[in-house]
């Protein structure tokens, strides 16, 4: 009898629970690469090592680095941003040497937001789908609308043009064990995975008073087997 009752109680608690990019380039392909956002750049201080730094560039384009503070680097060349730094750098640094590198390049992650467990940028695969990269980033929050995923893209069109396009897609067929809508991600895409618009009273009986009626469920279970 305590076995049942303890395997109750497990179920009980996972049931509750339940609910609860690197690649590398050719090198001479950086010399003609312009910074974008969501790229991590490996910046070298000498002889001052302890200013050196990897930092990620931000949506707004700039990065944050000691004594200089912010600095917009996007549309700049490696080579650009490094006499910008040499010369900012020589006001706190004697003859100081910069070198400035692309650890990561933004074009070939892609980025999840909204209603998943972790949300960022995560390096892209060859062949990586929608669904994978909502794997990769944890699942579906609890509130998650899976019925109105955002999928946005840019591309070139055949005159140099920017291009951008928005899909939209419901995860219901995936979970049906349809995978016709799991579309294959592109370098660069972002995912928006949007917010239920719950109501703040739905919201209040959904955090508030189902985990107590299924503990009180829980309980006349348990009371049933304690009386055979």
């Amino acid at each position: 009898m305590i076995k049942k009752i303890s395997s109750l109680f497990f179920a009980f608690v996972f049931f509750l629970d339940s609910f609860a990019f690197a690649i590398d380039l050719p090198k001479g392909y950086e010399s003609n690469y312009y910074i974008t956002s969501g790229d991590v750049i490996s910046i070298a201080v000498s002889p001052a090592e302890e200013f050196s730094r990897e930092v990620s560039v931000s949506p707004d384009g700039t990065i944050e680095l000691p004594l200089i503070g912010n600095i917009k680097v996007t549309s700049m060349t490696p080579s650009n941003l490094e006499k910008i730094l040499t010369e900012r750098f020589s006001r706190y640094v004697s003859n100081p040497k910069i070198t400035v590198s692309i650890k990561k390049f933004s074009s070939y992650r892609v980025a999840v937001i909204g209603q998943v467990l972790r949300t960022g940028y995560f390096d892209y695969s060859e062949g990586m789908t929608l669904l994978d990269l909502i794997a990769e980033a944890g699942g579906p929050g609890d509130y998650a609308d899976s019925k109105n995923i955002k999928v946005y893209r840019k591309t070139k069109t055949k005159d140099g043009a920017l291009k951008e396009e928005i899909f939209s897609i419901s995860m219901d067929s995936f979970f049906q064990g349809s995978l016709e809508k799991n579309i294959e991600l592109m370098p660069g895409d972002i995912v928006y995975v949007p917010k239920q618009k719950f109501t703040a009273k739905t919201k209040w009986v959904s955090d508030n008073i189902i985990p107590w009626t299924m503990l009180a469920t829980f309980a006349i279970s348990v009371s049933i087997i304690l009386s055979k």
